[in-house]
């Protein structure tokens, strides 16, 4: 899965160079998103400029969701405390500018593909599952540098994951075990330009 998800990110990459024309003065863009790490996991971003306004990126992730977190992106777990670890994440995305600007700040809107690894931990019976899924997550925020050197930026944003291919649910005991069909979440990225 990964070997498929990097030779589409290096085709698209390459493809996009061939034919971008007119890029604003910031090409590249890498963010981390501060709260995969309060999560204990990780995030890397990177977008690359194709126009005034679009710019194609990739997204990689990993994290231990808490139990109410847990609660919410897995309903169905009742009085048990399912622990949720997310082994891996990524996506593909394009991200649009509403405004064009010399330099892509403002309103933005944006649509990741992805597919993410979880195991499901039922401590109660130690049981343990893998889940995995596919999903789109369609996200309006907005890009603001705060300070004169324009390199330093952070992207608000308002989030859905909408799953769109999933597993089977986990049935642990008595109780099945799925992703909620709509996950609306905050996120918060702070990102550097060059």
């Amino acid at each position: 899965m990964k070997e498929i998800y990097y030779s589409l990110l290096l085709t698209s990459m390459l493809s996009v160079s061939a034919w971008s024309q007119q890029v604003p003065i910031n090409r590249w863009h890498f963010e981390v998103e501060p709260l995969q790490f309060v999560n204990r996991g990780w995030s890397v971003v990177a977008h690359y400029t194709v126009s005034t306004r679009l710019q194609i990126g990739t997204n990689a992730f990993s994290q231990v969701l808490s139990p109410g977190l847990t609660n919410f992106a897995f309903p169905g777990s009742g009085t048990r405390s399912i622990q949720a670890t997310q082994d891996f994440g990524m996506n593909l995305s394009i991200r649009y500018f509403l405004q064009k600007k010399e330099l892509q700040s403002g309103w933005v809107v944006s649509l990741p593909l992805g597919w993410e690894t979880w195991t499901l931990v039922d401590p109660e019976t130690e049981g343990e599952a893998s889940y995995a899924f596919w999903y789109l997550s369609p996200r309006i925020g907005y890009l603001w540098y705060p300070f004169q050197k324009k390199h330093f930026y952070l992207l608000a944003e308002a989030i859905a994951i909408i799953p769109i291919i999933q597993d089977a649910p986990v049935l642990f005991t008595d109780t099945e075990v799925a992703v909620r069909s709509l996950i609306p979440l905050p996120s918060l990225g702070l990102g550097l330009a060059f």
